[in-house]
């Protein structure tokens, strides 16, 4: 007897989940590190979002500012960090500036949750190199497998995890 993985289920949605490739669900932007004597901590230039540091609680948080723009991350985003460590996703409520040790992500609530589970799950550090700096690249973000279920099933369990996260967030 075979042991399946048991998915939530929302009334109304009966097709089953189809294995793909993130790279085709979602766009993929990998940072790109301005000159660090472009650097400020003036709110009124670009903020900067390099890494895990530049997160908290699954949320960008601004700490460092920019005058030169590389790479951009758009309001709504979600940021991946590829640097040690690697997986962990936020969320950006700003247009930012993004560096090496990040990705920008186009995608939604339930995007967002997957993406939090693999990082949970450990998926991230059987494709993490470097013995001193652990890191991922475009390709293993992009051929990275997920399971998802048709768009409107989609925001259905994006939705109700996202009460979750803000009920706990209350507590």
């Amino acid at each position: 007897m075979s042991k399946q993985t048991p998915q939530i289920r929302f009334k109304g949605f009966t097709d089953d989940w189809e294995e793909r490739k993130l790279g085709d669900e979602v766009q993929i932007v990998m940072g790109q590190s301005p000159n660090s004597e472009n650097y400020t901590d003036n709110p009124n230039n670009y903020i900067l979002v390099q890494g895990n540091a530049d997160m908290k609680n699954g949320h960008v948080f601004p700490r460092v500012w920019t005058t030169q723009v590389t790479k951009q991350a758009e309001k709504n985003d979600l940021i991946l960090s590829v640097r040690a460590p690697v997986g962990n996703i936020g969320k950006t409520a700003y247009n930012v500036v993004i560096g090496r040790g990040v990705a920008a992500i186009k995608g939604n609530e339930f995007i967002f949750q997957s993406l939090g589970k693999m990082k949970s799950d450990g998926y991230w550090t059987r494709y993490s190199t470097g013995s001193t700096f652990e890191s991922i690249n475009s390709t293993d973000i992009k051929e990275a497998i997920i399971n998802v279920p048709a768009v409107e099933e989609q925001s259905k369990i994006g939705s109700f995890f996202k009460v979750i996260d803000d009920t706990i967030a209350l507590h």
